[in-house]
């Protein structure tokens, strides 16, 4: 088993951890990013240059930090590994999806190693992103976390995946935009709004829960789709199966460009009419998760769901 680490260098705990983690993985072989080669000592570790590089050559990655690393690991193999493992372990603030406490961080690489890990396959959202007024340079790729060598390239089109969501909304303009919205060809409604967001249940708590979109159990088969700011009384978010297709026509009263953002680490601009199809990915991440801890659990522990706030009252 050939373990892989990706950690967030900026959070304070890293260096404590990260040598214990080692310490636990030995004499399994593991690699890691070359920026973290001063906190690796002289460990016989193996260093790439990328989490994309780190992710091809893993079975299982090991992610230190927050949410957003967690998100940037799970993004790398989906890009270049869909057959390796995730772990997250927390270092940041709420760590709902990187849930496990560098306090039990011993317990955890134990059951990593003896297989007793829950597995979960998580869905992750696909994108093709085109431009209706310019098909040949409509679609800009302003950022990529994973790939920077790719920001600003223009073409015809460009492909985003993520583990939470993928958000459309205005570029460069505070006008709303207008949405043409298609389920498996069939039109659901057009509507004007600031944004509009399609969320995988994993990233039903994040953005899309602010939105105003519902809690959904993380392995269930849906996606979500949910306007930002609709100026309507009517416009609820709306769930469906993740194999459906979702086509979003999108433009505005500007002809300008919209912008769309993959777990808020993809960044392509798009110019108007835009044309954005969304579906659940062919692959699914395969998340590890204690089985001490269910989801229900993180609920109500670091979303305070079901919790009574009256007698917090000033």
């Amino acid at each position: 088993m050939r373990f892989g680490i990706y950690a967030n260098i900026r959070k304070v705990e890293l260096h404590s951890t990260l040598e214990h983690l080692l310490h636990l993985l030995s004499p399994e072989p593991c690699a890691t990013l070359s920026s973290l080669r001063e906190y690796v000592g002289n460990r016989q570790v193996t260093f790439y240059d990328s989490a994309n590089e780190l992710a091809a050559n893993s079975d299982v990655i090991v992610s230190l930090g927050g949410d957003g690393t967690m998100l940037t690991a799970a993004r790398a193999i989906m890009r270049e590994n869909p057959a390796a493992k995730l772990v997250g372990v927390n270092l940041g603030h709420l760590g709902f999806i990187s849930e496990h406490s560098p306090n039990a961080l011993e317990e955890l690489i134990v059951a990593v190693k003896q297989g007793t890990m829950t597995e979960e396959n998580r869905l992750v959202l696909e994108g093709l992103l085109t431009s209706e007024s310019n098909e040949k340079t409509g679609v800009l790729i302003r950022r990529d976390v994973l790939t920077p060598s790719r920001e600003g390239e223009r073409g015809d089109s460009a492909r985003a995946c993520a583990l939470n969501e993928i958000v459309i909304d205005n570029f460069g303009s505070t006008r709303m935009l207008t949405f043409e919205i298609r389920v498996q060809g069939s039109l659901l409604g057009t509507l004007r709004a600031d944004g509009i967001l399609v969320s995988t249940p994993t990233g039903s708590t994040g953005y899309s829960v602010s939105a105003g979109g519902p809690i959904v159990e993380p392995t269930s088969p849906v996606l979500i789709i949910s306007p930002i700011a609709a100026h309507s009384l009517t416009v609820r978010p709306v769930v469906v199966p993740e194999w459906y297709e979702i086509d979003l026509r999108i433009y505005n009263d500007a002809s300008s460009s919209v912008l769309a953002v993959a777990d808020g680490q993809e960044e392509v601009v798009i110019e108007t009419p835009a044309i954005v199809r969304l579906s659940g990915h062919q692959n699914r991440l395969k998340l590890l998760r204690h089985p001490s801890q269910s989801y229900f659990d993180l609920l109500r522990n670091k979303l305070l769901w079901s919790a009574d706030i009256r007698g917090l009252r000033a």
